[in-house]
């Protein structure tokens, strides 16, 4: 979920996050006519033999048996403040993980929980932002702050020696920055230039097109471009406001990883975060996404064109909103997306770039979400080509909705999603992800530890009951490229879609 950020504040190597808390939805099935589809290849084997040559591949080895994986458990306690800890020890390495996860994000405000982030680092009542640098660093740490969707991270890594002294330069942060009005100023600026790329780059243009189409009006995941002149009225009073009313500790919590105990823990916390006061739980703020109770598919096909003249390039997406994160399909339905649209062996990669050269790349996702996500397919291609990647398109959306993979396809993805499980918990930093992944999203507390029998209990029909129920016929279908070249293409092969044109801004024309 990074790409809906506006921007990545930190002081350290760490990916973007993003987490949530649980709606769910199941669309309903609509009776639409989709356009013709060309013959799709029967499966997605790798060719035998090289043609030009006549030598001939060997078969691969034979997949080992899935690597073990206990995940470990989870030591809990609530400190006297309210704020809630998550301990998972690991004891190889003498490093402990950190995350401060307070329960605001981009959606509650997309500027100030960005500006309110990175403002954190900027200074305390105690200590200036160089004494806090210096200090992290003097012992080989890290010390972060990212703003996501949902919520906004605190992090530390460091030795286990040290961690007594990163959770106070954690807990200065968090208590007594002091948000300095030059240090504003540099941020508004970085906002801005942030607010030009996206309207320059048409990825992103694509990304912020479709969630806003998909979504309902008002929504938080499908927000319009945020403009110049919201950035420029942003005070400190208003970054101050914000702080003080999500950064409470009954509005967070925090989970250590790595070579430490609850024990050990607990003491340090309450002495590092003693000061930091609770509110009372009904001047929380509410969920933004408790307003939005209904979401709905598209009845027509109406292709959403954001107008680039001159460009002999076209970005495409084409989805619709699909499941929560903790949504009971939401395993079966990844089986069928990496099916379809895996980045390096899906349908959509073998077909439109390996046999037809129409694209470099192309990938579905489904995005995660405490309200339902997205399923998206994502690619590019060149203006004079975009009709025969939509054909494509549109074609593998209908063989995935309606025939069950193949054995073969089904045990080959299954047996890869079993057997990189393991590389995805190797470190205290990946036990933290999906610990937190469980606390954001409301999954069970054995989610992880189950995470392989579930893929193991499902079956080909499973898949596909899956893909027919939320890889929608009909998708909203987004184009960024140069109206000229490419509307007669799309007629063409979509005659009965409605057409939208924007200018770079997102603005209809």
């Amino acid at each position: 979920m990074p790409k809906q950020l506006p921007f990545l504040l930190r002081r350290s190597s760490l990916a973007a996050l993003g987490f949530l808390c649980a709606l769910s939805c199941k669309p309903k099935e609509e009776d639409t006519v989709v356009p013709e589809p060309k013959p799709l290849p029967a499966n997605n084997e790798l060719p035998t033999h090289d043609p030009v040559t006549g030598k001939v591949y060997p078969d691969p080895p034979a997949p080992t048996e899935p690597k073990p994986v206990n995940f470990p458990k989870i030591a809990t306690f609530e400190a006297s403040n309210g704020i809630r800890v998550f301990v998972v020890e690991n004891h190889e390495v003498p490093l402990v993980s950190t995350q401060l996860v307070v329960r605001a994000g981009t959606m509650d405000d997309e500027h100030l929980a960005s500006l309110t982030a990175g403002m954190l680092g900027e200074g305390t009542a105690a200590r200036s932002k160089a004494k806090i640098d210096e200090a992290i660093e003097f012992v080989g740490g890290e010390l972060g702050s990212v703003p996501s969707l949902h919520t906004t991270t605190i992090y530390t890594h460091s030795l286990h020696r040290d961690l007594k002294l990163a959770l106070v330069l954690m807990a200065d942060e968090v208590m007594k920055a002091t948000f300095p009005a030059a240090s504003l100023g540099k941020l508004k600026q970085a906002a801005r230039a942030n607010v030009r790329r996206a309207t320059s780059r048409p990825g992103p243009l694509a990304d912020r097109l479709l969630r806003m189409v998909a979504y309902p009006d008002g929504h938080p995941y499908g927000r319009s471009l945020p403009s110049q002149d919201s950035i420029d009225a942003i005070t400190v009073d208003d970054v101050k406001k914000f702080y003080k009313t999500f950064y409470r500790p009954n509005n967070a919590f925090l989970v250590f990883s790595g070579h430490v105990t609850a024990e050990e823990a607990k003491p340090i916390v309450e002495r590092t975060f003693a000061r930091w006061k609770k509110v009372d739980e009904s001047k929380l703020p509410t969920n933004p996404l408790n307003g939005f109770k209904k979401y709905t598919l598209p009845s027509k096909l109406v292709v959403h064109v954001v107008d680039r003249a001159g460009s002999d390039k076209v970005e495409v997406r084409m989805g619709t909103v699909a499941v929560a994160r903790n949504h009971e399909d939401w395993v079966a339905l990844q089986v069928a997306n990496n099916i379809l649209g895996d980045e390096t062996s899906g349908r959509l990669f073998m077909d439109l770039r390996e046999t037809q050269g129409l694209t470099s790349a192309i990938e579905s996702e489904v995005t995660m979400g405490q309200a339902p996500g997205t399923f998206v397919i994502s690619t590019s291609t060149r203006a004079d080509t975009l009709g025969q990647m939509l054909a494509g398109v549109f074609g593998h959306i209908q063989k995935i909705r309606t025939e069950a993979p193949t054995q073969k396809e089904f045990d080959d993805t299954v047996e890869k999603m079993i057997g990189q499980f393991p590389l995805e918990v190797e470190t205290a930093s990946d036990i933290v992800e999906k610990v937190r992944e469980i606390l954001v999203y409301g999954l069970n507390n054995d989610y992880w530890a189950t995470y392989r029998d579930q893929l193991s209990a499902l079956t080909p029909a499973d898949v596909q009951n899956a893909a027919k129920r939320y890889v929608h016929p009909v998708p909203h279908v987004v184009i960024v490229g140069d109206a000229g070249k490419i509307q007669e293409q799309v007629k063409a092969v979509l005659p009965t879609a409605e057409f939208k044109l924007y200018s770079s801004d997102l603005a209809p024309k």
